[in-house]
């Protein structure tokens, strides 16, 4: 089975920019008019070792595996990387002129659409938005066709060339619907002119909601996937075991994922504490003289400043890649409020810290749900 010229991991995504980059520039270079015969051997050969690069990585990913994996060709990105490799040879072995096939490299520029996250997020927020978008979109077609129709009436017969016909006045009224007003057509008539500064301030209008709705369901589904990101690292901490789902949603959506790198200073000593934090992933290390005491995932630092409120009393830095998730004062207030139990766990192992003990922390002693049943 071939392997991807991509490869897996942090270098994909840089190797499969840098080849898009390299194809896109080569055939641009193609189309300079001036361009010596060196310039053009080098972009062709730059563009079939780009070709070449995109066959290798669409016959690994299609490569059968097993019988009940899906048919990668039938996918969107399978038909990415099929228009990214097939158009160019079919249209040479047709005979088109090699400058022009060429030009289908630009199909290139769709590989983006499986690279970049925010792409298939903006296709969520579409999918999910659409009878908004739907709604915004018949009111733009309802003002340009009403419009169109009105500066035909008005404006035909003294402007012929610039209203003469509907597809004519079509183009006025997108131009001025979308306030870019390229100034081509211009109405003469007072009535023509209180129309289209109508339509400009309704162009206004029109792309506000549309900008309103996409930011909307940006911010939205930002929103769902950090909830469910978070979910996921609060059910692996261990001392949120005991906890039932109304508490675990609840914590979930007051804690703030942070990704550190190694020998990332975390916390500073003396410092005043304005969060605790819990490892989900990775480790630190607490430097308390004479011995640094390291803390792996499932533990948590950070609280004595917050119930004593003092200031930090160690400096933590991490030791390796860490996922950490943090609990602002007010969020740790409010949360030991409505939960007693959580408090007095956290009370006990800051205890036990106070006193040098390197046990490991503890769990809520009854679940959420008993102490309401009682």
């Amino acid at each position: 089975m071939p392997m991807s010229p991509f490869g897996h991991g942090r270098a994909s995504k840089p190797l499969q920019f840098l080849t898009l980059a390299v194809g896109l520039v080569a055939m641009t270079v193609m189309t300079i008019p001036d361009l010596s015969a060196s310039g053009h051997s080098v972009a062709l050969v730059a563009l079939w070792c780009c070709l070449a690069v995109y066959a290798v990585d669409l016959s690994s990913k299609a490569w059968p595996r097993s019988e009940s994996q899906p048919n990668y060709l039938s996918s969107v990105s399978g038909i990415i990387d099929l228009l990214a490799v097939l158009p160019i040879p079919i249209a040479l072995l047709l005979g088109v002129p090699p400058q022009t096939a060429w030009l289908l490299a630009g199909l290139w520029i769709l590989k983006l659409a499986t690279v970049v996250p925010g792409l298939g997020m903006l296709g969520r927020v579409i999918a999910l938005e659409k009878r908004a978008l739907g709604s915004v979109i018949v009111i733009f077609l309802t003002i340009l066709v009403l419009a169109s129709v009105a500066l035909h009436v008005l404006e035909g017969q003294a402007q012929p060339r610039q209203f003469g016909s509907l597809p004519l006045s079509l183009w006025w009224a997108v131009t001025t619907l979308s306030s870019t007003g390229y100034g081509d057509a211009v109405p003469q008539t007072f009535l023509g002119r209180l129309i289209a500064g109508m339509v400009m301030i309704s162009g206004l209008g029109v792309f506000g909601l549309w900008t309103g709705i996409l930011a909307t369901g940006f911010a939205a589904e930002h929103r769902r996937r950090d909830f469910i990101r978070n979910w996921d690292l609060v059910t692996q901490v261990p001392f949120f075991k005991n906890l039932d789902p109304p508490t675990v949603i609840e914590l979930t959506r007051m804690l703030r994922r942070l990704d550190l790198a190694p020998n990332t200073m975390v916390v500073r000593r003396g410092r005043k504490g304005d969060s605790m934090f819990f490892i989900a992933q990775g480790e630190v290390e607490v430097k308390l003289e004479p011995n640094p005491v390291k803390l792996a995932a499932g533990a948590f630092f950070g609280e004595m400043a917050l119930l004593t409120g003092g200031p930090r009393m160690a400096n933590v830095v991490t030791t390796q890649p860490t996922t950490l998730l943090a609990l602002e004062a007010a969020d740790f207030h409010t949360l030991t409020a409505h939960h007693p139990d959580l408090a007095r766990a956290v009370a006990a192992e800051a205890a036990l810290r106070s006193k040098g003990s390197n046990d490991k922390p503890a769990a809520p002693a009854k679940k959420t749900r008993e102490r309401k049943a009682q």
